[in-house]
């Protein structure tokens, strides 16, 4: 099976990076960041089918994601401070990752079924004078509720898209600089990862994996940067079905609603970096449309046929 359907814009958002979008159960709304500006938005609606900007939240810094939190309000991670933001605007610090401000910074965030926050990051300068990339500068991270910390995985380039798999025992994570989501088995009380392979990998020019969703019957929603298109694929790899949206530059996706049967995806609004073509291998039309396509940095939703979970909120 391959379904091909489009999505619409549902807010005409125009961030420069969108990214991260996750749904607030208890809030009923939907999360998400504008990156690059250091937001984070809310969606909502009224009748489930018009979707409005509700309030947001101005850090003016670079934020790596943002998720509810059980006691009220989210956790923001920016650069790598680990943040409590209530509703009102107060920031509180709750925790700072095991790493160099000035070397680098989170870059995708979420709660596993245990209410543990994962944070990965990425370095601040991944290029070199030269052009050539600095590899395996960030990592992978575990915060408990209670604000301790565990490195999982080092030597990372850009980590990007994580989700699990509707039992808990499956990982998918992406480091967006291998052109691949890769799968671990997942130890569910330790919260540990173990044994690491490939799930998909991807030729220059397809796209570049970014953030990803695991939907109720254990497929994933792969954003890919540059196609202007979320893919499906079965547990075992295969493509199901395709997403459409109006500019090459999606970023993430999540699903919500309060039936959890919409899939939300975010796309940024900025010319891509010209490390995607030179090293990635997107055209250079792919390049600058990013920039000026119909909805670059739009907010886009559809309704798939499928349903997929709310987020954990973080249990600390």
């Amino acid at each position: 099976m391959n379904v091909q359907m489009e999505a619409t814009l549902a807010i005409d958002a125009r961030n420069i990076i969108g990214e991260g979008p996750l749904w607030d159960a208890g809030e009923a709304r939907l999360l998400w960041c504008d990156n690059a500006l250091g937001i984070v938005r809310e969606a909502q609606s009224d009748n489930g089918k018009d979707w409005h900007t509700g309030r947001h939240w101005t850090l003016n810094r670079h934020i790596g994601g943002a998720v509810p939190r059980q006691n009220g309000g989210v956790i923001v991670v920016a650069g790598t401070d680990i943040l409590a933001l209530d509703d009102d605007g107060y920031i509180t610090p709750f925790a700072q990752l095991d790493a160099d401000p000035k070397k680098v910074r989170a870059n995708d965030v979420k709660c596993d079924a245990q209410g543990r926050l994962w944070v990965g990051t990425l370095g601040n300068d991944i290029l070199t004078s030269s052009g050539e990339v600095i590899e395996g500068q960030g990592s992978l991270y575990r915060i408990d509720p209670d604000g301790t910390m565990t490195t999982i995985l080092n030597d990372i380039t850009l980590s990007n898209g994580l989700d699990w798999s509707p039992d808990g025992t499956s990982f998918y994570y992406v480091d967006s600089h291998t052109l691949a989501v890769d799968i671990f088995d997942f130890d569910v009380s330790e919260g540990t990862l173990h044994n690491r392979r490939c799930f998909k990998a991807f030729a220059k020019g397809e796209g570049i994996p970014n953030g990803l969703v695991v939907d109720q019957e254990g497929c994933i929603w792969l954003a890919l940067m540059g196609s202007g298109a979320v893919h499906r694929y079965s547990p075992a790899g295969e493509l199901m079905g395709k997403v459409l949206i109006s500019t090459p530059a999606v970023t993430s996706c999540t699903f919500g609603g309060i039936h959890g049967d919409n899939l939300f995806i975010t796309s940024a609004g900025r010319k891509l970096p010209d490390i995607t073509h030179h090293l990635y291998g997107l055209s250079l039309d792919i390049v600058e449309q990013s920039a000026t396509a119909p909805g670059a940095g739009g907010l886009f939703i559809c309704q798939p046929g499928v349903s997929g979970p709310a987020a954990t909120p973080f249990a600390g």
